[in-house]
């Protein structure tokens, strides 16, 4: 603990940076683990598609591009930054129920599915 404080009293500005970016570096490697973990989970992976899901959401669980899902949907890419509409919200821009959008969706996902992946 001395040198620690030795070293604060003589370089406050550095070690308060250097601080800083270890908080940051475990802030995201805790994030890291904790999204490989939640994705790896086999009770994540081939969803069905949900009301409150989203078509990113229902992409990363079906192992497929989220952009060639939503082209195959006819649906603008989903927005990188900002709220993602759910599935039903976007079933319901469409003027569809959201059984009838499931139905697409799921067939959407079969064809990803049988074309394989991106060459």
């Amino acid at each position: 603990m001395k040198p620690f404080l030795s070293l604060w009293r003589r370089h406050r500005f550095l070690t308060s940076a250097f601080v800083l970016a270890m908080v940051v570096a475990i802030f995201f490697a805790g994030r890291t683990i904790f999204f490989v973990v939640y994705w790896a989970d086999p009770a994540r992976q081939d969803l069905p598609p949900e009301p409150w899901m989203t078509i990113g959401y229902v992409a990363h669980s079906w192992h497929v591009p989220v952009e060639k899902l939503a082209r195959d949907l006819d649906l603008p890419p989903p927005p990188k930054d900002g709220p993602r509409p759910s599935l039903e919200r976007l079933a319901e821009e469409r003027g569809q129920s959201f059984e009838d959008f499931k139905a697409d969706i799921e067939a959407s996902l079969a064809e990803l599915r049988r074309q394989g992946p991106p060459k």
